[in-house]
């Protein structure tokens, strides 16, 4: 028999999703569904979903695609040098790229726990000190009202027991990196963080939506490091495939 506190609690979210159900429609085709504070996709699009994964053949240090008998271009590159590993579950597109805009740019907050169970399950490793959220200007956090790496940081370290720790800052406001072109997308964020907080001899798992171009893990990362960071690995729900080099 359950604890009188437990039944409790699970009747509490009964009532609730049965009174104030949350994202009644898929949040991906907005097809109505059965109302559940656990999940927010249809079957149809839950089984889509599965096929936006990283493939098993992508490089196993950043999840680029890779040509056999190749190196990974984008290991090679100076992006991912003050990154020792990267871990995501999905490729950007598709339901995956509807959930992120979601999340992103409706403030659905429905998304986040579906993306940060996800990316717990694509940490091939959980030695980490704490997880630590790309920040948003507070100009850029005002306008939004929240940062939706913080809110997939704080389902991530619900799914592992990793603490999560704000340690950057974000001290330039730029133009989003979503709107500016691929090749000044590392000058667009050159010099935009800083690390006021203690990352002195931390292993650190660096958290983001998408990874696109890099550049914004690129700093992130580098400035952590000069803080005194031990190691930083990245954690995104998606990246951008692009072609294999």
């Amino acid at each position: 028999m359950l604890p009188f506190g437990v039944w409790l609690r699970r009747a509490g979210k009964r009532a609730a999703n049965w009174l104030y159900p949350r994202a009644a429609n898929c949040l991906c085709c907005g097809d109505p569904r059965n109302a559940s504070l656990e999940d927010c996709l249809c079957d149809t699009c839950r089984e889509k979903l599965k096929s936006w994964r990283v493939p098993p053949q992508a490089c196993d240090r950043c999840l680029s695609p890779v040509v056999k008998g190749k190196p990974c271009a984008f290991c090679a590159s100076p992006l991912m040098k003050p990154i020792e590993a990267v871990f995501s579950p999905y490729r950007f597109g598709g339901e995956v790229r509807q959930l992120i805009h979601a999340l992103k740019f409706n403030a659905c907050g429905e998304a986040a726990p579906l993306l940060s169970r996800a990316m717990a399950d694509a940490l091939t490793r959980r030695e980490f000190d704490c997880i630590v959220p790309v920040p948003l200007h507070e100009k850029r956090l005002r306008q939004r009202g929240f940062n939706q790496a913080l809110l997939l940081c704080e389902g991530l370290s619900r799914e592992t027991g990793v603490p999560v720790m704000e340690l950057l800052r974000r001290d330039r406001y730029r133009r989003p990196q979503s709107r500016t072109p691929l090749k000044r997308r590392g000058e667009n964020v050159s010099r935009a963080f800083s690390c006021p907080g203690d990352a002195k001899g931390l292993r650190i798992l660096l958290v983001d939506d998408v990874r696109t171009s890099g550049s914004t893990a690129h700093a992130c990362a580098k400035t952590l490091l000069k803080a005194g960071a031990e190691s930083v690995c990245l954690c995104t729900a998606a990246v951008v495939y692009r072609r294999a080099s």
